[in-house]
């Protein structure tokens, strides 16, 4: 991965599943065992200790852990933060499969998921800050 940015090649779904519950767990601390994120996972997947060593692994290779290892034990942490892996994500989704164009996954947002008010009103003020930095620049 010589070059390359941390993070930047693509999450299969059970990576982003990794990911998303080692982002949740080391909220308080910094760094994770596989045997402390094991159960998390194990809450979604009935994956064996190896198969989860497996996956931390492969995102290591991949940029989006550090690894580090104290006596027997190896420690995991975070090397891209949720947002950054998320943005990317998406904007490739953009790219790749709506060519560009985001008005196909706000509607789905809207109809499918059904948004709450709450959410509706994030989304106003995204737009509002959006229209106001073009209008800054």
């Amino acid at each position: 991965m010589a070059g390359e940015r941390a993070g930047t090649k693509k999450l299969a779904p059970t990576e982003w599943l990794v990911m998303q519950a080692l982002w949740r767990a080391t909220r308080s601390e910094p760094e994770i065992t596989a045997s402390e994120l094991l159960p998390a996972i194990q809450k979604r997947r009935k994956w064996h200790f190896s198969t989860l060593k497996t996956t931390l692994d492969r995102l290591v290779r991949k940029g989006y852990l550090l690894s580090r290892i104290r006596g027997n034990t190896c420690f995991y942490r975070s090397a891209v933060s949720r947002e950054a892996a998320t943005g990317r994500a998406i904007g490739t989704f953009v790219d790749n499969v709506l060519d560009g164009a985001f008005g196909p996954l706000v509607s789905y947002l809207a109809d499918r998921r059904s948004l709450t008010p709450e959410q509706i009103e994030e989304l106003e003020t995204l737009i509002g800050e959006s229209a106001g930095k073009r209008r800054d620049a």
